[in-house]
Order: C-alpha cells, then structure tokens, then sequence
C-alpha cells in the first residue's frame, strides 16, 4: 500500500478508484451517497447512485463494480451510523479479491472511514497495511501520510517523495 494526495475526481472514469459508501438505499431505489467522496463521484457520474442502490438492494452492502472504473467500499452500514473498523476490514479484502480477479494493476481509494465516518487513521491504515499491496494507492489531504507519492501533471507521473 502506497499513499498519494490525488484528488479522485482527476482520474475517475480513467484510472480504477474506489470510493466510502454505506448501505443505506433511499424510497427511490438509489443508493444514499449524500457527503464525502462518495457525493462528489455520484456528482460527476449521476447513474452510480442507482446502480449501487440496486445492487445493495440484489447483494448487499459489499464491494461492487459500479462502471466507469469505480468501486464501492463500505465503511458504514447506514448513513446515519458511523464508520465501522471491521466493515472496512471486510471491503478491504473484498477490494483486494476484486483486484486480483480482474488483474486490476492500481486502483486508488480514500483513507476510508477517517473523514466523515470518524475513524481514527492509525487504526485504519494498520489494517489496511495488512491487506493492501503495492496496487494500492491511499490518498487523503493533507499529505503527511507516511511514504506518500506525489502525482504531476497526470496519474501517469507518480513519483516517490522523500522524507514525509
């Protein structure tokens, strides 16, 4: 697992990103994807919140391809309820199989649970470090992630920081 300070919303649709969702599903069958990086996706790809609604609604509140290169990543089970250590562990791992399957060879998600959901990051990030190889790509702002890369000019120019 790497760490990064890309914004999402700069290589959603082109690179394969994963984003913090919960398993609510609203009265109109789409999924509730109303703060953090989940809001911004479903903003800029509006059939996203269907299509992650039905596929709660048909599987569950797990990992799921929503098109586009992006995938869902449960870290609450409602959007009400605050972000849950051991459901990140579980679409971790998720992630990880969807990953491998698909010869995914990076995809790029929040530190997830620690903005909105509440989570503390050391926590997340020890589990994460178990699960997660170097396919990973951890963005989250401000960039004093440990061992983090930099992007220039387009996701194709990662670069190794020093320091951090």
């Amino acid at each position: 697992m790497r760490f990064t300070t890309i914004d999402l919303l700069t290589i959603a649709g082109k690179e394969a990103i994963a984003i913090s969702t919960n398993g609510t599903v609203k009265p109109d069958g789409s999924a509730n994807m109303g703060r953090g990086n989940a809001l911004a996706v479903a903003a800029r790809f509006p059939a996203i919140a269907a299509k992650l609604g039905h596929l709660i609604q048909t599987s569950g509140n797990h990992v799921h391809d929503l098109g586009s290169n992006i995938f869902s990543f449960p870290v609450e089970e409602t959007w009400l309820s605050q972000a849950e250590l051991r459901l990140v562990k579980r679409s971790a791992q998720e992630l990880l199989a969807l990953v491998e399957a698909r010869g995914i060879d990076r995809i790029t998600l929040p530190l997830p649970g620690c903005g909105k959901g509440g989570l503390d990051r050391t926590e997340v990030i020890a589990v994460l470090e178990q699960i997660f190889d170097d396919r990973f790509l951890v963005t989250q702002q401000p960039d004093n992630l440990p061992g983090s890369i930099s992007v220039k000019d387009s996701p194709a120019g990662l670069k190794k920081q020093s320091g951090c």
